[in-house]
C-alpha cells in the first residue's frame, strides 16, 4: 500500500515537472545552469508524517533544491534504524521524481542518546566503523549526501565528535557527496541564556572546515532566552517558537565561526500550546504539546477565536478551559512579570488559561528575509508534514 501511494505521487510530480519551463532546455548544462539557485530552499520530511509530507513536497518540488527525509536513527549500539523503510524500495518512485526535478536527497541521521554516543566515539575502532557504515549507506542508496543530527551530546564528546565529522567528511567527499551538520542554537551567555552541553560539544570551527552545510535549528525558543523574556513578556504572554530578534542573535553567534555561504537557517513550521498562570509577580508557562498550523487553525475555529499576530511575528490564540494539565517540571518555566492582560479576567467556570503560538507563512517569510539579508546559503523548513501553512510555497522565490 505504501509503495502504491508513493508511486502515485511520484508519477504526479513527474507529470507536473514535465510541463515546467525548466525542462525545455536543449542541453544538460543549460538545465543545470537554470536550476542552480542563488538562495537554497530545503525541507525536512518527518517519518511520523511521511505520507502527508511526501504528498505536499511532491507537488512543490520545483520550489526546493534539497530535501532531507528525517528517516534514520541510531540504536544504542550504533546501528542504523530505517524509520521510513527506505531500504525496502518503497520510496524509489518518489526519489526518482525529486531527482528529475534536480532536488538533492540528503537524508537525516538522528541520534539523541548522549552517553551511547560518547561511548562509541571515544572508541577509535567503533567510531571508524560508524563512519564507514554511514558512508556505505550514502553509496548504496545513491544519496546526494548525509545530514548528521546528533543531539543531547555531553560536553566531553567535543574532540571525538570533531574527529567523527572529519572522518565522515573525508569519506563522503571522496564520493563527491555532501556532508551537512545540524546544530543547536547558540546565544551569548551574558544574555542570561542557560548554556546546554550541546553548545560545548559542537566545535563550530571544525564544522566550518569540514561540513558543506551547517543547518542551524533556530527554533523551540520558548522561554530559554531571558533577555527577550524580560523585555517582551512583562504584561503580555511571550513564548515564541522563534522570534526573529532571537534568531538574529543566534545567527550572529554562528557567523562568528561559520561562513554565511554554508549556513542553512532552520525555520519552524509549527507551534506549541502552553498552560499559563500568574502568581506573585511571576508568570508560569507549562508546555502542553506541539501544534501544526492546521491543528492550531482548527482549534481557533473550535473556540471561536481569530488568531492574532504577536510581537514575535507569530500567530497566537489565548482561551480558557476547564482542562487541567498536570505538573511537568521538565517543561515548565517561570519569568518575572506583571499580570498579563490575558490572565486578568478568566471565566469562573473555566479558570485554566491556554496559549498557542505558531508559525504561518508570514512568520516564515520574515525569517527567509533575515536569511537573505545576512547572505546565508538558504533555509530549511522543519517540517514539511502536509500540515504547515500552504501559503508558504508562494513565498519561496
Amino acid at each position: 500500500m505504501r509503495r502504491s501511494f508513493f508511486a502515485i505521487f511520484a508519477f504526479f510530480a513527474i507529470c507536473l515537472l514535465s510541463f515546467s519551463p525548466f525542462i525545455f532546455h536543449s542541453s544538460a548544462s543549460a538545465v543545470a545552469a537554470t536550476l542552480k539557485p542563488k538562495f537554497y530552499y530545503g525541507a525536512w520530511l518527518p517519518f511520523w508524517q511521511a505520507q502527508n509530507g511526501a504528498a505536499d513536497v511532491a507537488v512543490n518540488l520545483n520550489k526546493l533544491q534539497e530535501v532531507s527525509p528525517f528517516s534514520y536513527e541510531i540504536s544504542p549500539s550504533g546501528q542504523l534504524i530505517d524509520d521510513l523503510n527506505i531500504g525496502n524500495g518503497s520510496w524509489d518512485g518518489w526519489f526518482s521524481a525529486a531527482r528529475a526535478a534536480g532536488v538533492k536527497i540528503i537524508p537525516t541521521i538522528a541520534w539523541f542518546n548522549g552517553s551511547a554516543m560518547l561511548n562509541l566515539m571515544q572508541n577509535t575502532k567503533k567510531r571508524i566503523a560508524h563512519e564507514n557504515m554511514i558512508a556505505a549507506l550514502a553509496k548504496s542508496e545513491n544519496f546526494d549526501g548525509i545530514d548528521i543530527d546528533y543531539e543531547s551530546k555531553p560536553a566531553a564528546i567535543r574532540p571525538y565528535f570533531s574527529t567523527f565529522i572529519y572522518g565522515l567528511a573525508i569519506r563522503l567527499h571522496a564520493m563527491h557527496k555532501t556532508l551537512t551538520c545540524t546544530v543547536e542554537s547558540r546565544t551569548p551567555p551574558s544574555d542570561g541564556t542557560v548554556i546546554t552541553p550541546d553548545e560545548r560539544a559542537n566545535n563550530y570551527t571544525v564544522m566550518n572546515q569540514y561540513c558543506d552545510e551547517v543547518r542551524v535549528m533556530a527554533y523551540d525558543q520558548g522561554l530559554v532566552y531571558r533577555k527577550l523574556d524580560n523585555a517582551m513578556g512583562s504584561s503580555t504572554l511571550y513564548a515564541p517558537v522563534a522570534d526573529p530578534q532571537w534568531v538574529n542573535v543566534v545567527l550572529e553567534q554562528t557567523l562568528k565561526y561559520i561562513k554565511p555561504g554554508k549556513i542553512m537557517l532552520g525555520i519552524p513550521t509549527y507551534g506549541y500550546e502552553w498552560q499559563v498562570t500568574w502568581n506573585n509577580g511571576e508568570t508560569t508557562y507549562q508546555r502542553v504539546r506541539s501544534f501544526t498550523y492546521t491543528q492550531a487553525m482548527d482549534r481557533a475555529d473550535e473556540v471561536g477565536i481569530a488568531p492574532v499576530r504577536t510581537a514575535s511575528g507569530e500567530l497566537s490564540l489565548t482561551f480558557n478551559s476547564t482542562t487541567v494539565v498536570g505538573p511537568n517540571p521538565g517543561l515548565t518555566w517561570t519569568v518575572s512579570s506583571t499580570l498579563p492582560l490575558a490572565l486578568t479576567d478568566p471565566p469562573a467556570n473555566a479558570s485554566n488559561t491556554f496559549y498557542i503560538t505558531f508559525s504561518d507563512a508570514q512568520s516564515m517569510a520574515d525569517k527567509i528575509s533575515l536569511a537573505k539579508k545576512l547572505k546565508l546559503r538558504g533555509v530549511m523548513f522543519f517540517k514539511a508534514d502536509g500540515m504547515m501553512d500552504p501559503a508558504i510555497w508562494d513565498q519561496i522565490q
